[in-house]
């Protein structure tokens, strides 16, 4: 099969370097804007082939995978959609799904089968270098198909995930970005507005000083690509609101309570046990 992946960032490039690695019969080619993008993508493996342009990249796949910020998606759908070869499965790794799944049933043409993804894997870190064949093993992959897509495309994105050892989860869009505001987007927009709440502070220089681990380890997300997150919020600013909003008001309550000796333990104890039961879960 030839695998085209459009956009060689993290993702992109993890994706590149795990398809790679399995024993399937792949051949896996790469189109990014950045020229210097490609050539380090070529030098570390995570692909074979690199073009010039994007509809060249598509002209002979058999799968495209678009693997660049959610805006830019929707350009991206109507530069290759001339290009595409009828029965070629199209898909893409973006963070949101409603608005890219409208995208696809507008501008792809129906000779080819999109079935939306998002593998629920990633780092603060971004760009190819940072790029490693294992980022995706053990995580959640969610496919979330168009309309009528045929079942043999949403068959090949199981076994293809499967094959790079993350597990693939059927998922529908709508119910995707309700749940990743709540568990993906809702932490990193939390990390950031911390981040900005205490470095704005008058004593931020002197405070910096002790600050440590725990201050490390809360605000790691915010070092994500902003371009990214910028785009993720746009594309699901209801369900972000939302959270926000609720966040906001728990928080409130918080605040209201901080003389109560037995409504924080209580709270402590509750969110430790929930935590608990989480990790319980995830092994």
């Amino acid at each position: 099969m030839n695998v085209s992946i459009i956009g060689l960032g993290l993702i992109g490039g993890s994706l590149g370097l795990a398809l790679r690695a399995t024993p399937l019969d792949l051949h896996v080619g790469g189109w990014d804007r950045d020229a210097a993008t490609i050539a380090a993508a070529l030098e570390r493996g995570v692909i074979e082939r690199g073009f010039d342009t994007v509809a060249a990249a598509v002209a002979n796949a058999e799968l495209v995978v678009v693997a660049t910020p959610v805006l830019a998606v929707r350009a991206i759908f109507e530069q290759i959609a001339p290009y595409l070869q009828p029965g070629t499965i199209v898909s893409d790794v973006a963070s949101t799904k409603v608005d890219v799944l409208e995208w696809a049933e507008q501008l792809l043409p129906p000779s080819v089968a999109y079935v939306g993804g998002h593998p629920m894997a990633g780092s603060e870190q971004h760009g190819i270098g940072q790029a490693r064949a294992g980022l995706l093993r053990g995580a959640i992959y969610c496919l979330t198909p168009l309309a009528g897509a045929p079942v043999e495309a949403l068959a090949t994105l199981e076994q293809l995930t499967q094959a790079i050892g993350a597990r693939p989860l059927r998922i529908e869009a709508a119910t995707h970005d309700a749940y990743v505001a709540a568990v993906s987007h809702l932490p990193f927009l939390l990390s950031a507005a911390l981040v900005e709440h205490v470095a704005n502070a008058e004593r931020w220089t002197a405070m910096q000083q002790i600050a440590a681990t725990g201050f490390r380890d809360v605000t790691r997300l915010a070092s994500g690509d902003p371009q990214m997150h910028r785009d993720i919020c746009l594309t699901n600013a209801a369900m972000i609101g939302a959270e926000l909003r609720g966040m906001a008001q728990l928080l409130n309550e918080l605040a209201e309570h901080l003389d109560d000796a037995v409504y924080l333990e209580r709270f402590f104890a509750a969110a430790q046990a929930h935590r608990a039961a989480w990790l319980r879960d995830k092994t």
